[in-house]
């Protein structure tokens, strides 16, 4: 009889090491949250770029916790206009120019987007790294003005004011900077 007894607890032992080694081990390999705070002396376009030259996007003081400023107007307008075009998104066109060459213009759903306030817009088929004075600059920023100038006249179909959306050319920087170069 002390036998089954001691063969009980032992068995009672061993599973609740078990339990206990199990909580360990899916406690420890769940991530930890990782918090980016941009504070104003790191903004520069390295780390934060502008959604247009040189205009940052509102940001709280650091007394308020820095951050993106929600209620701010720009803010506030962009993230009500993006609103209005999430039923018609993931949007994708491709446009042909006169010179035969294709740039194919994505914007991904809203779930897709890194966030609510700006939206992100990808034209494929551009050359973003060319200098002024290559001879296909001006042929380039032409077409990305004629993509531009087709997705405002979209955006304004659906309801929303394309003036008041921040925009987000590309996911890369370079393609962001060539992209405001030539909207300027």
């Amino acid at each position: 009889m002390n036998k089954k007894v001691g063969i009980v607890l032992l068995l009672v032992a061993i599973s609740l090491s078990i339990l206990f080694a199990l909580t360990l081990l899916k406690s420890s390999k769940q991530p930890t949250p990782i918090q980016i705070v941009v504070t104003p002396s790191q903004k520069n376009r390295e780390i934060d770029p502008s959604f247009k030259r040189d205009v940052f996007i509102p940001t709280y003081t650091p007394e308020k916790g820095s951050g993106v400023d929600l209620e701010s107007p720009l803010v506030a307008d962009s993230v009500r206009e993006i609103q209005k075009l999430y039923p018609f998104l993931p949007y994708e066109k491709t446009i042909e120019t006169s010179l035969n060459q294709k740039v194919i213009m994505v914007i991904p759903d809203f779930t897709s987007q890194p966030n609510r306030w700006t939206l992100q817009v990808d034209i494929f088929g551009l050359d973003y790294q060319l200098n002024k004075e290559d001879s296909e600059y001006t042929m380039n920023k032409d077409v990305f003005i004629t993509a531009v100038s087709s997705l405002y006249s979209w955006i304004q179909e659906k309801g929303a004011d394309p003036n008041k959306i921040m925009i987000i050319w590309g996911d890369e920087e370079y393609i962001q900077n060539k992209s405001q170069e030539w909207l300027e």
